[in-house]
């Protein structure tokens, strides 16, 4: 919100303050002399009215009364009537008033608006209640709600003027942050949502970078450890050696820097296939070649072991080829270095996905290492592989190349008996 909840309790209660401060001010120094100065003004009204009656009705014949009525009632805007004079008619108060001798020139009952005068023992004429028709009544009547109305518009300006002001200023500052924002939105909040978002995004690609960094870091530590202790063995070993027998440690530290020039390069890969913002070339694969070609790479290393591929109908898939080419031979090469005699790939499609199946009939996975196979320079029991190739980066850039493509992968009971990869990628 623009305005927290405390200062928005803070404005609403002084402008309650200013309005009872000002209430009380008109109310002392305007309402009440206004009101003081109508009612002086009614009751001058009234006793016009009184006198009229007196006048019309002094003296008069009783049969021009009914007359007479209908006229002072159309003059004053009010009911005028000839009655009998009993307190059936009358309140007790006005009948007893009515029988002093100074109320025989009317009387006057300034609580209800009326006038009465007696015309004789017998009957009495009643006008009223009269109404006071004046342009100050009005105003009077209506001014605490004008005033109230007047100073809450004033004050409710101003708060939008600030508010606005405030939404400007905060729109301002988030458009002149480095993101790139889409420049249709016009409301602050839209701003601000599209704001959390890319935070969001940010925070989670610095998490992924930062996590990346520590297991290279890690990963590196531990992996050069072996080559470069092999070589500099060699060189403690050179000096003392026959020179007809350097020759074999000459291979051993070529071989050492062989095998770190691998992990570098295996490394680098690993971390541009993990950053999020490298994109991917898409275009139409024809998986079955892309498997035999795979399966062509790798089936040289392990020339013993059977690789067989199976697939219905040739299926097609958009995305990176170069990518899933790795990722395949990855794969393969993982199987043949734990199977027995035999590797078996096959391909499956439906309207949503293509599932690709690689397994192999060694002795599968331990169990509770499914999962930390896909972490990077995790490797199984060393004594499984018959060859002693690979940095443990094969299947975590498996894992991040299946994760590129928004799929997924798992280890699940296969039909060999050993270890079976199901690969899941979204058509």
């Amino acid at each position: 919100m623009l305005i927290s909840n405390k200062k928005t309790s803070v404005i609403i209660s002084v402008m309650l303050f200013i309005n009872l401060v000002v209430a009380s001010l008109l109310d002392t120094h305007v309402y009440y002399p206004l009101e003081n100065y109508l009612l002086n003004k009614y009751t001058d009204y009234l006793l016009l009215a009184k006198e009229d009656l007196k006048d019309e009705f002094y003296q008069s014949d009783n049969t021009l009364w009914q007359n007479k009525a209908i006229t002072l009632g159309a003059q004053y805007k009010a009911q005028c009537i000839v009655s009998s004079r009993n307190s059936g008619n009358l309140s007790q108060e006005n009948f007893n008033l009515l029988k002093l001798k100074q109320s025989q020139s009317g009387l006057l009952d300034l609580e209800t608006a009326m006038v009465y005068y007696p015309l004789d023992d017998e009957y009495i004429v009643e006008l009223g209640p009269i109404p006071f028709n004046n342009w100050m009544t009005f105003i009077a009547d209506w001014f605490s709600w004008t005033c109230a109305i007047l100073i809450n518009i004033c004050l409710a300006f101003l708060y939008l003027s600030h508010t606005e002001n405030q939404r400007k200023k905060i729109t301002q500052t988030v458009l002149n942050l480095p993101f790139d924002f889409n420049q249709n939105n016009v409301d602050i909040y839209d701003h601000l949502k599209e704001l959390q978002n890319l935070i969001i995004k940010t925070y989670d690609k610095n998490e992924t970078r930062l996590i990346l960094q520590r297991d290279l870091l890690h990963g590196v530590a531990h992996e050069f450890r072996s080559p470069m202790a092999r070589i500099q063995f060699a060189l403690e070993m050179l000096e003392d050696t026959p020179e007809s027998e350097q020759g074999s440690l000459r291979k051993s530290m070529h071989d050492s820097l062989a095998d770190l020039d691998k992990l570098v390069k295996e490394l680098l890969y690993y971390a541009r296939i993990k950053d999020t913002e490298s994109a991917i070339q898409n275009e139409d694969i024809n998986l079955n070649e892309l498997c035999l070609s795979a399966i062509g790479q790798v089936e040289h290393f392990y020339n013993q072991m059977l690789f067989e591929f199976q697939s219905r109908e040739e299926i097609y898939f958009k995305g990176d080829k170069n990518l899933v080419k790795r990722m395949l031979i990855n794969l393969l090469r993982n199987a043949g270095r734990f199977a027995s005699s035999k590797c078996k790939i096959q391909i499956l499609s439906n309207n949503f996905n293509v599932v690709i199946l690689i397994q192999d009939d060694g002795v599968g996975i331990p169990p509770g290492k499914t999962d930390r196979i896909f972490e990077p320079f995790t490797r199984l029991d060393p004594s499984r592989s018959r060859d002693s190739g690979g940095c443990g980066l094969g299947l975590a850039i498996v894992a991040s190349i299946i994760n590129k493509h928004k799929g997924n992968i798992r280890v699940i009971e296969g039909e060999l008996g050993g270890a079976c990869f199901k690969i899941s990628l979204p058509k």
